[in-house]
């Protein structure tokens, strides 16, 4: 049916790719990965997971490379027998942020597409059409990259059985993942092309998973049912997007990143939103910050509690309280990139005034959004002292932003924002300012 090659994480010198066969009867032994004049024989090292309806069958596994040159683009091909199968590319990352007067480090935040109600790769397009100067170098996917609860409609027959669930889970994975057009558009373009940072949210399983989701409540009502549903959509995240663990760090100095998983280890609500030994580390990257730092969350930070229809981070209070003492541990600033609300907002409140120190959100959302789930903006609550909000740049479109960073001195990083909505109907390509002058982080 189909190859598929996905840059993963990528760094400096080493990268991980994700290659599969979907429904192919693949033959290890004539299986290469190529990467710029080098290749990978691939052998060894495959998984296999096979629907229990044994209409879907994936051979995968993540490919580590490694001795990459820093600032590199890299071409890869799949060749089976010495024939094409995919490809992709991928830009290693700098060890140190490029001046203020040299071409920005710039990275995509996104999150929330629904691949149904994008038919014509509208998202794929866009990204794909970027222009030269602007295109991300990493992105960061926080979270719903697919839908598998939706529409609901679909799941209004409390028949429907476990081995149902689990063929339709995976064939929304492989429609997203694939789905590319004779135009160049399609999700699958934006992910084959440059790295992926993924963290998961609750519709990578079902809204407000893992508690009960009220818009499936046939197969989410009853614990024998969710517990199901929460083993496949598990399985599957570990399969397409990648196997959470500690939180994933990496400096471009004097910047430092940390994408975590709020969503895969969560407890119901009041319970904890992710494992402890995660939360520590946190801790430990705010401490040991040597400059301004950037941390990915699958939820804001800046919220009010929710209720039984969706709970938040502010809702899991132990760790929510935890998880700020951490922020004002760092002597340094942090930015916050997150999505999930349906609305994209930029807000502000200080860190640490003695120092200097500011904590900024960033949410992007959503790429595409899902039918009926239209959001009001909502300026940031006083949740974390006096918060302030620039004004609602999104104004309910589907998009994604782009953030340039430069360091103007040894310890100091500017940031500057870019919303781009996703052109439909032959909307032209580009980029609306949601700032006059970067973010001065320090």
């Amino acid at each position: 049916m189909s190859y598929l090659v996905i840059p993963n994480e990528v760094f400096a010198n080493d990268a991980l790719i994700w290659v599969a066969a979907i429904n192919e009867n693949l033959n290890p032994a004539a299986t290469v990965l190529e990467y710029g004049s080098n290749q990978v024989t691939l052998n060894s090292g495959w998984s296999t997971f096979r629907t229990a309806d044994g209409n879907f069958t994936i051979h995968y596994q993540r490919v580590p490379l490694h001795n990459l040159t820093q600032q590199t683009r890299y071409f890869l091909t799949l060749r089976v027998g010495g024939a094409w199968q995919a490809d992709a590319s991928f830009d290693t990352i700098p060890w140190r942020l490029p001046g203020p007067a040299d071409p920005p480090f710039i990275v995509m935040l996104g999150s929330c597409f629904f691949a149904r109600e994008d038919p014509n790769g509208n998202v794929g397009r866009t990204y794909m059409n970027l222009p030269s100067a602007a295109r991300p170098h990493i992105k960061f996917l926080c979270g719903d990259q697919v839908y598998l609860d939706n529409p609901p409609q679909d799941f209004l027959n409390p028949l429907r059985s476990r081995n149902w669930l689990e063929h339709r889970c995976f064939q929304t994975y492989l429609g997203t993942w694939s789905q590319q057009t004779a135009e160049g558009g399609g999700f699958g373009q934006l992910l084959k092309n440059g790295a992926n940072f993924f963290s998961s949210d609750d519709h990578e399983f079902w809204n407000n998973a893992p508690d009960v989701g009220l818009n499936v409540p046939f197969f989410t009502l009853k614990k024998k049912g969710r517990d199901e549903w929460w083993a496949i959509a598990s399985t599957l995240y570990k399969i397409f997007q990648t196997v959470p663990s500690a939180p994933v760090r990496f400096n471009i100095d004097p910047l430092s990143f940390c994408i975590c998983e709020t969503r895969f280890n969560r407890g119901s609500g009041g319970g904890d939103f992710m494992s402890s030994a995660n939360l520590q580390e946190i801790g430990k990257w705010t401490r040991g910050l040597n400059g301004p730092g950037i941390l990915v969350l699958g939820q804001p930070l800046f919220a009010e509690t929710g209720n039984i229809k969706d709970y938040g981070l502010a809702d899991f209070t132990r760790q929510y309280e935890e998880l700020k003492t951490c922020l004002r541990d760092s002597q340094h600033s942090i930015v916050i990139l997150t999505g999930d609300v349906h609305f994209g907002r930029i807000a502000v409140t200080g860190l640490r005034p003695e120092l200097g120190t500011k904590l900024y959100e960033v949410i992007s959302s959503p790429m595409q959004l899902v039918p009926g789930a239209k959001a009001k903006y909502a300026p940031a609550p006083n949740v974390f002292g006096q918060v302030s909000s620039e004004f609602d740049f999104s104004q309910s479109r589907d998009h994604f932003l782009t953030l340039e960073f430069t360091a103007p001195s040894p310890q100091r990083v500017s940031m500057f924002p870019r919303f781009w909505p996703i052109a439909k109907g032959g909307m032209p390509i580009q980029s609306q300012n949601i700032l006059r002058v970067p973010i001065e982080l320090i």
